[in-house]
Formats: structure tokens, C-alpha cells, sequence
């Protein structure tokens, strides 16, 4: 089985039983717990000074359509361009996730990272791939708790994009695309092994070679801390993306 074909079926497999199921005892009831949200994002990756660059994100994400806040999110990391294929990143991160659902956290969850991130990307015909591997180190803090918690987080992303008006993704073309990314956690702290996954589908216009809005329907799977509630949201993401190169011209 090739390795992309096998990363369905690991979230199937993951997603089997619940972490606390015993062998020789029924699994715990899954609950699952529908949301409708909707992700308003903004990522740049600029370049500044020969390979080097800066990546910064932020993003506001709504819940009940756009009614009430569900979590802020920041991001930002040094690039380093191995190749115009290979992206090396690494940097911090800011999570403030507020509760939301049917089975809400007791209080305000803060999050602090550091990532490693590669990004690898191919090209075949009009069809563009890319390759996002993240390493988090999680620090985590809920409200009303004396001290964070840490733990490890590994994701894979596999993202496509199809040009659909013109043979490649530049200015002025329609693209569409798709992506799927697995979480795992692991650690003294980690609750279980299966943290979440993200099912991507939509349409891209390139504006420019800097500048590109995406909007696109996500179908997110996240496991509570008690493995027993599963959220099932279902987002709707709009997303700009601007890649300035500031770079001295010869």
C-alpha cells in the first residue's frame, strides 16, 4: 500500500476506539457533538533576505455561524528556503480557546507552542501538492488550574490544488483544492493518542504572484480529553494569503 493511499485508513483506525477502552469491556459510547463555525484567516510568508523569511498567521475563529467567539489564534516563525521545493520553519504559537458545544470546557483554555515545520512541494502538470509536516510542544493551561500541562503533538498535511483556468496556479487563475491533516499526541500528559482531524475541500483565486483568497469547507474530528465526546465541526474558512517578497533585486 503506497504511503498517501494508508493516511484514510490510519484515521480510521485511530478513530476505532476510544483510548480508555479495556480489551474484554464494551468501549465507553461514543457522543458526538455537531458545531457550525466559521474561520476567518490571514498567512503570509514573506521574503526578506536571500533564503530567509518571516511567517505570520493569524486566525479568528466563530462558532454558532459568527454569533460567538470559539478561539484566537497567532502564529508566527523564521522560513528558511532549503530549495524552491523545501521550507524549513520553525517558531511560536498562541491558542486562546474559549468554550463552546454541548460539552464546553469548564473555563478559557490557553495554549503555547513551539514548532518545527517542513513544507515540501511538487508539481505535475496542473496539479500542485504539498507536504506539511508540524512538530508541536505544547504548554497548555486551562482557567482556574495552578500550572500548564505539556505535551507532543505531530501532524501531517496533504494539500492539492488543481488549476482550473489556466495551466498552473498563477495570476489571474481559478484553482481548486483539497487537503486532509491527521493530529496525534503523545506524552505523560496526553490523554490519548488521536487528537483530531481536518478534512479541506475548496476553491482558490490567484490575484496576484503575492496575493491569493481561498474559501473552503472544513470538516473537523476532535477528541475530548475524556475520549468519549468527539467533536464533529463543521466550518466554513475564508483565508488570504499574502507572500510579499521583499528581497534586494540585482
Amino acid at each position: 500500500m503506497k504511503p498517501l493511499s494508508a493516511l484514510p485508513l490510519l484515521a480510521g483506525l485511530l478513530l476505532a476506539r476510544p483510548a480508555g477502552a479495556q480489551p474484554g469491556r464494551p468501549a465507553p459510547a461514543r457522543v458526538w457533538d455537531y458545531n457550525h463555525n466559521a474561520w476567518l484567516g490571514y498567512f503570509s510568508d514573506a521574503k526578506i533576505y536571500r533564503r530567509w523569511g518571516l511567517h505570520t498567521e493569524f486566525q479568528y475563529r466563530r462558532t454558532n455561524g459568527l454569533r460567538d467567539p470559539q478561539q484566537y489564534f497567532y502564529r508566527t516563525g523564521v522560513n528558511y528556503s532549503v530549495s524552491e521545493k523545501v521550507m524549513l520553519t520553525a517558531g511560536y504559537t498562541y491558542l486562546l480557546s474559549l468554550p463552546y458545544g454541548d460539552y464546553p470546557d469548564a473555563g478559557r483554555t490557553g495554549e503555547r507552542r513551539l514548532y518545527e515545520k517542513i513544507e515540501i512541494d511538487q508539481q505535475a502538470g496542473r496539479l500542485a501538492l504539498v507536504h506539511r509536516y508540524i512538530q508541536d510542544q505544547r504548554w497548555l493551561h486551562e482557567e482556574g488550574e495552578p500550572k500548564f500541562e505539556f505535551q507532543h503533538r505531530s501532524r501531517y498535511r496533504l494539500q492539492l490544488k488543481l488549476a482550473l483556468t489556466k495551466p498552473k496556479i498563477d495570476p489571474g487563475a481559478l484553482y481548486a483544492l483539497a487537503s486532509d491533516e491527521i493530529f496525534v499526541s503523545y506524552g505523560r500528559n496526553a490523554p490519548g493518542f488521536f487528537d483530531q482531524n481536518r478534512l479541506y475541500g475548496g476553491l482558490g483565486y490567484q490575484f496576484t504572484k503575492a496575493l491569493a483568497l481561498e474559501t473552503s469547507y472544513l470538516n473537523q474530528v476532535v477528541a475530548h480529553d475524556d475520549n468519549v465526546v468527539f467533536e464533529d465541526n463543521r466550518t466554513v474558512q475564508v483565508s488570504l494569503y499574502f507572500n510579499p517578497d521583499f528581497r534586494a533585486k540585482d
